[in-house]
């Protein structure tokens, strides 16, 4: 069963998250894996309350339409991506 979550999960990573361009069928035989995980949450009072680069982050909030969502952001990532406070929904803020 991990296995066959890790393979979804990997494919809707690489086709279809919209922070990226998916990926290219020349680009498969150069592609590595890695694996994160963000273990020992705590609850924090501002979601800036982080380090970028040093921890990850979990966010829960409501949408406008009223529909529960959350966002990851793992600690490796956000750097390349620029100014967290880009990316956060803007009813976190």
């Amino acid at each position: 069963m991990t296995f066959n979550l890790t393979s979804s999960l990997t494919s809707l990573s690489a086709l279809r998250d919209r922070r990226f361009d998916p990926v290219a069928a020349r680009e498969i035989t150069r592609l590595g894996c890695a694996i994160s995980l963000l273990v020992h949450f705590e609850k924090v009072g501002d979601y800036l309350d982080w380090e970028v680069g040093i921890h990850g982050i979990w966010i829960e909030f409501t949408s406008e339409s009223g529909r529960k969502e959350t966002a990851t952001y793992l600690p490796e990532v956000m750097p390349e991506q620029g100014e967290f406070t880009d990316f956060v929904p803007a009813q976190t803020q």
